[in-house]
């Protein structure tokens, strides 16, 4: 009688024990935030410090075959009179009396312009030691020294009296070299133009 009591609580105590094994497990718990989360949104500035970390690039101060600053081959005379971007303006030279010559301001005082009579910029003219091509070419260099930089791109004229560049957009540069075969002055324009009014001697008019 005591056995079969015995027998008959024991699916009584089972079910106890599962059930207070139950109440035991832990609750639920948000989980903390992932160290990474924290450290990224710490860590990323980016909104406050990329204005700063990237200031704009200063113009290059360059003489290339397009011409050199504002003064770009092609340019419009009454459009850089209107921008202030000129001065010495000037008509009717003893030298090609019909077109415009002018020179450019700032940092481009030395680079003088000469403007058709319709007023299209078609010579750009370098006479600043302070205002280089490029590749490094500057007034008072020698012919030897800029033939070293151009290499086939470049040509002698006039038995070396002066050194013609010339690149696949047709434009060039030709630098005039003084007797000692040293630059001193440099010329961009159509390149065929500066080779046939230079071997022409026509003052580029």
């Amino acid at each position: 009688m005591l056995r079969r009591a015995c027998l008959a609580l024991l699916p009584v105590l089972t079910v106890a024990v599962l059930a207070g094994c139950g109440d035991d497990d832990p609750a639920p718990t948000t989980p903390a935030p992932s160290a990474q989360t924290s450290v990224s949104a710490a860590a990323s500035p980016s909104a406050e410090t990329s204005p700063a970390a990237s200031p704009s690039p200063s113009p290059a101060i360059n003489f290339t075959v397009d011409g050199a600053g504002p003064y770009t081959i092609g340019g419009n005379l009454e459009a850089l009179k209107a921008g202030g971007l000129l001065d010495k303006v000037a008509t009717g030279a003893e030298t090609c009396p019909v077109n415009t010559t002018a020179s450019g301001t700032g940092v481009w005082k030395d680079v003088q312009l000469q403007f058709r009579p319709d007023g299209e910029l078609y010579l750009v003219v370098n006479r600043s030691k302070t205002i280089p091509t490029p590749s490094g070419a500057r007034l008072g260099m020698t012919l030897a020294a800029v033939s070293s930089i151009y290499g086939n791109l470049g040509k002698e004229l006039n038995g070396g009296a002066a050194y013609l560049v010339t690149t696949t957009s047709g434009r060039g540069i030709l630098f005039d070299l003084d007797q000692n075969k040293k630059v001193f002055a440099m010329i961009a324009g159509d390149a065929a133009y500066l080779k046939s009014s230079y071997e022409g001697g026509t003052d580029f008019c």
